[in-house]
């Protein structure tokens, strides 16, 4: 019976050890294809890009979540700093919650359009409830106004002046932009 015993011990051990050794060799390989799909190149800004400094920015207009119809492009009476971002992106709400810190601290921001890339009204609603954001947004689930600008990266964000110009972009989020952001909006 003992001997058994150690027989199955045995075996189970055997096993596990196998097993072990399974899983190494999976997250091994797992691991070898990953970096070789982390070191292919993505695409640059440039190459996403449809709207480029100097271009007419596309004209549209859309519902904000205040329920106002707000138009982009075209003549103006005041520049834009348009902001195209995803609720979902952790760069995104760091550039939104910079820009909401800058308003609270008392700088009078230029006018402002934070369009979603994707997500319901609902999900926008509650994004903007929960971080507390006074600027304006607006949501817009089928992506339809960011492809007009982009077909990758967020966020991105638009100078457009009085005449319906872009006159600065930035994409994704570093630490600055927003004081970029605001004094290139005071050019226009």
């Amino acid at each position: 019976m003992i001997n058994l015993m150690k027989i199955s011990y045995s075996a189970v051990w055997l096993l596990l050890r196998t097993l072990l050794l399974c899983v190494v060799a999976v997250v091994a390989v797992l691991t070898v294809v990953g970096c070789d799909i982390v070191s292919d190149e993505l695409p640059s800004y440039e190459e996403t890009s449809i709207v480029n400094v100097g271009d007419n920015a596309p004209v549209f207009s859309i519902e904000t979540i205040d329920g106002e119809l707000v138009t982009v492009g075209g003549v103006r009476d005041a520049s834009t700093l348009l902001i195209l971002f995803s609720h979902t992106c952790p760069d995104c709400k760091n550039l939104l919650d910079a820009l909401q810190r800058i308003i609270n601290s008392g700088v009078v921001p230029p006018r402002i359009l934070a369009v979603s890339r994707g997500g319901s009204l609902e999900e926008i609603v509650t994004f903007r409830e929960e971080n507390d954001y006074t600027f304006t947004m607006a949501a817009n689930a089928d992506r339809s106004i960011y492809s007009l600008y982009a077909t990758m990266y967020v966020p991105r964000c638009y100078i457009i002046d009085s005449e319906g110009v872009v006159r600065f972009v930035t994409f994704e989020y570093s630490e600055g932009d927003v004081d970029r952001l605001f004094a290139e909006a005071q050019k226009y």
